[in-house]
């Protein structure tokens, strides 16, 4: 291919690339005028294996409106004395209840430790006003990670090892969006 039309092809793809995300864009301002969407901090304490970890992080809830569900993410860093790690879940949360929710939440989450997993969680909500909801947030974290087994006689077996914890944290959270 001759370098013209490499610069022609360069910029019908640059062309292309740019429609579609325009017609994204558009489709996703459509959509999203159909929803409400929260965002908030929240703080947590995670005790495991004889070390205590604090978390810190942020809130984010889409939740199309009269539904009984909810996709939700909270990134959050987990750190202790020695080292903090950033883990980003995403769960359905299901919503039972007006003015105290109870909401059942389950889904899976990736650690930049390499950790991966799933999530089952217990939440429980109190709008204060028609803007702000205090949150609680009780969840079980299945962490999977990739280990070495080294044998004697040269051998090594890689295996999926894994843990639980319970993670306990409390927040509150801004309605953005009705």
């Amino acid at each position: 291919m001759n370098p013209s039309m490499k610069k022609q092809h360069s910029f019908l793809k640059k062309i292309h690339t740019t429609f579609v995300s325009f017609c994204f864009l558009l489709s996703s301002m459509f959509v999203a005028h159909s929803q409400g969407f929260h965002a908030g901090l929240n703080l947590g304490y995670l005790p495991c294996q004889g070390s205590n970890y604090y978390s810190f992080g942020g809130n984010f809830e889409f939740r199309p409106k009269h539904a009984y569900f909810s996709i939700n993410t909270d990134p959050f860093v987990l750190f202790d004395k020695s080292y903090a790690t950033f883990t980003e879940p995403i769960y359905l949360k299901l919503i039972i209840g007006e003015k105290l929710r109870i909401c059942p939440s389950a889904g899976g989450f990736v650690r930049t430790s390499g950790n991966y997993g799933w999530l089952l969680g217990l939440h429980v909500e109190y709008p204060i006003n028609q803007q702000f909801i205090l949150f609680s947030k009780n969840e079980l974290y299945a962490d999977h990670w990739k280990d070495t087994y080294y044998g004697h006689f040269g051998e090594n077996y890689d295996f999926i090892n894994q843990g639980r914890s319970l993670m306990f944290s409390v927040g509150l959270k801004m309605m953005l969006k009705k």
